[in-house]
């Protein structure tokens, strides 16, 4: 899936975006045209004034498709060209070269060809060009607050940089009706669009970083949240819950760690996060005050909140939340919010598998990580994910004392180099495995190759460092 604006936390602007949006809003999308904003920036009312005096001669066509398309609300139809934006390949061509796509892309079987059509006949390039200006201004207004707030929250979380292979980025476009903000979330791909509002949405976009670094661990243990999902049967009763998270205990279970996540980064006193919780409990979000309760635990120990989720979750007493919830009084409706429901997080089937089964390993439950591991090479022909099934596998062998087999796993692990950490650390366990079987050069050697791995991480490169240090010593003790 094509990614443009590289890095973590990025804040930018899309050309993809502004083309898309262009030509929607020349074929007949005119949402919130009549917005106070569209008057503050500008420049969307100057573009359409600009695409109605030129020719273009594939607007007809454009026109009857997107009357063809268009969706019963403002925020659905809206909806399906940003997910279009965010998955189609780079201008001019706007392909969409995959066969994952999400099922409202897939409905706009045949906008490539006309958006690519009218990106040459309407010179969105030059038009592109000509708007920089005007993202560069309304950028300066949100930017710094934005990051301030992902900071803040990244803080809290105790997070290292960055997640390897991830990334989240905020696209910002002044094309779209105000006041959207649409969340997506593709393979390793975090997105959130933004246009022009009329309230902070400073909350709204920490909560999706947060969506950002949750959503995997509801994979990762599964078998957890598997064990508390009676509880969804309580969410059912809450008038004003969004359908989508009584239909998904995960979604719903993020939502919840979400809005407690938000209680306690309130400025206020202890009466105000309280109150917070109250209300989300009551709008349906029936996890909110054991998260805030467990997230007190969790700020006095030293853990990031990725490692202790398993903890929390674990530590959820069903029969105690029980009584909680069946005294609960649910409002019957609740403050209406700009930022559209969220869409499950799409997974390649392989990755899910591999995140199911870390979860499953992580907590104590080797056989189970087995079946899944093994399950990998029957979903993927792709080598890298097959070398993370291997060290998983090598590392289940290592717990069951399959000496012999961790060997060959680790080793099929270094050939298929899933990435740089993941093969030193094979290394590192190659040597510790010789040399438990006293062959003290194949060690030596295996951490000498983990050192060497590059782009490795500072802990797999510490471990083969402290292991090389003690190997040479108790060799030369030995020749003493």
């Amino acid at each position: 899936m094509p990614v443009r604006d590289t890095g973590e936390n990025q804040f930018a602007v899309s050309l993809n975006m502004f083309a898309t949006l262009a030509a929607i809003n020349a074929a007949g999308y005119d949402a919130g045209m009549d917005s106070a904003l569209n008057e503050k920036f500008k420049l969307r009312t100057q573009l359409r004034e600009i695409l109605a005096k030129k020719t273009i001669p594939c607007l007809s066509e454009l026109r009857a498709f997107y009357k063809e398309h268009k969706k019963p609300t403002d925020s659905a139809d809206f909806g399906q060209y940003i997910s279009f934006a965010l998955v189609a390949g780079d201008a001019p061509k706007f392909a969409i070269t995959t066969s994952e796509n999400p099922p409202e892309v897939e409905g706009l079987n045949g906008f490539s060809e006309l958006l690519a059509r009218f990106y040459q006949e309407a010179d969105i390039e030059g038009l592109w060009n000509r708007s920089q200006n005007a993202y560069t201004a309304a950028m300066a207004e949100y930017q710094d607050p934005v990051i301030n707030a992902l900071f803040e929250a990244n803080g809290y979380l105790r997070n290292p940089s960055g997640y390897l292979g991830r990334r989240f980025q905020i696209y910002l476009d002044l094309l779209g009706a105000p006041n959207q903000i649409q969340v997506r979330s593709y393979r390793n791909d975090y997105f959130v669009v933004i246009t022009p509002t009329s309230t902070p949405v400073v909350d709204e976009i920490r909560d999706a970083y947060f969506a950002y670094v949750l959503d995997p661990l509801t994979y990762k243990y599964s078998s957890l949240l598997k064990e508390k999902q009676v509880l969804l049967r309580y969410a059912a009763d809450a008038p004003a819950l969004d359908v989508a998270y009584k239909d998904d205990f995960s979604l719903l279970v993020t939502k919840c760690l979400i809005k407690a996540l938000d209680s306690r980064l309130l400025h206020g006193n202890e009466e105000k996060r309280q109150a917070y919780v109250d209300q989300a409990m009551r709008e349906g979000y029936i996890l909110t005050a054991v998260f805030a309760e467990l997230l007190q635990r969790y700020e006095h120990q030293p853990d990031a909140l990725r490692l202790y989720y398993p903890d929390m979750i674990a530590a959820i007493d069903v029969k105690r939340e029980q009584k909680r919830l069946k005294i609960q009084e649910f409002a019957q409706s609740a403050p209406v919010k700009i930022v559209a429901p969220p869409a499950k997080m799409m997974l390649d089937p392989a990755e899910q598998a591999l995140q199911t089964a870390e979860g499953l390993y992580e907590t104590g439950n080797y056989d189970e990580a087995l079946k899944v591991f093994k399950s990998v090479s029957e979903q993927t022909t792709d080598k890298a994910m097959h070398g993370r099934a291997y060290y998983g596998l090598a590392r289940i062998a290592v717990r069951q004392q399959r000496a012999g087999e961790a060997r060959q796993l680790f080793q099929k692990t270094v050939d298929a180099n899933p990435n740089p950490t993941l093969t030193a650390w094979s290394h590192v366990y190659l040597g510790r495995l010789a040399l438990a079987s006293k062959d003290t050069g194949k060690a030596i050697t295996e951490f000498q190759s983990a050192l060497s791995t590059d782009g490795a991480s500072l802990m797999a490169k510490e471990a083969a460092q402290k292991d090389l240090d003690s190997t040479n010593s108790s060799s030369g003790e030995k020749h003493q």
